[in-house]
């Protein structure tokens, strides 16, 4: 609880508001559920309850040293979804037009398998802010198999749009990005890493994921927060890099409007994909 008040406080000071917590599913390694989910949610938000965040935090020092720091080993347990209210992304640490609480909404990142919508309708897993309507979807690193587009259609038809997390650090999303491409054209959407952006991740995850920027592939900026340092739950960064390349309203959009749409259940107007 600690760690999860100082990680708020943390994006707090970076001009975040709502946070969609999207701890990994994964039976066998992540053995998170629905109801441990919410409830974990509903604590975390009660004792946020209790606090008031200055504007005058001294965890602003903190975070700062805590940007310039390149990715380390965390237990993988605690990506997110942030929301960054629609005031200045460079003034939004010093504190100006911050609200004293943040709030966190139930979310998951589910392991791709083959029976996600049996999963869904016996309500293992969650959907973001538990609505049913969108459904976060994380690939292994090395591909992606050969009937997910037939899974993820299953979820369409049912009223369930998927969101692909990180797809530039897939190796064959990378490699071969057609293919993703047609999963964004089916009607999927895609949500990059601030850390890929800034390239804190690498050359090579940075160049995919301007890639996939650039083509129209990337709907929303997320800082996929694991830890207090290594991965600290900090957008203005990636969003200042994004900015470069598709300009700043759009990257604008990316952690405001667009995040908004789906945290309650709205379909985004985004913009049409390129053929990458």
């Amino acid at each position: 609880m600690e760690d999860s008040i100082r990680m708020c406080r943390i994006g707090h000071q970076d001009g975040i508001e709502t946070i969609v917590a999207t701890p990994h599913i994964l039976p066998g390694i992540y053995k998170n559920d629905r109801s441990t989910i919410l409830s974990q949610v509903a604590e975390l938000n009660n004792a946020l309850g209790k606090l008031r965040i200055p504007d005058n935090d001294p965890i602003t020092q903190f975070l700062n040293d805590a940007a310039r720091q390149g990715p380390q080993s965390t237990s993988g347990l605690q990506s997110t979804i942030f929301t960054l209210r629609s005031s200045d992304v460079a003034g939004a640490k010093d504190g100006r037009n911050q609200q004293s609480t943040i709030k966190i909404l139930p979310g998951a990142d589910v392991h791709f398998s083959s029976d996600l919508l049996e999963r869904l309708e016996r309500k293992e897993i969650v959907t973001v802010n538990d609505q049913g309507r969108y459904l976060m979807i994380e690939f292994a690193f090395q591909g992606i198999p050969y009937q997910a587009e037939e899974v993820l259609f299953q979820l369409m038809t049912n009223g369930v749009i998927p969101i692909i997390s990180h797809p530039e650090r897939n190796m064959e999303i990378g490699q071969r990005p057609q293919r993703y491409y047609g999963m964004i054209r089916m009607g999927c959407l895609g949500q990059v890493t601030a850390m890929s952006l800034t390239g804190e991740f690498g050359p090579g995850i940075k160049k995919s994921a301007e890639r996939l920027l650039a083509k129209r592939l990337i709907h929303i900026i997320a800082s996929d927060a694991h830890s207090l340092d290594g991965r600290p739950p900090i957008l203005s960064a990636g969003v200042k890099a994004a900015e470069k390349i598709v300009g700043k309203e759009e990257a604008r959009k990316m952690v405001t409007e667009y995040p908004g749409a789906i945290i309650e259940g709205r379909k985004p107007d985004v913009p049409e994909p390129l053929s990458p």
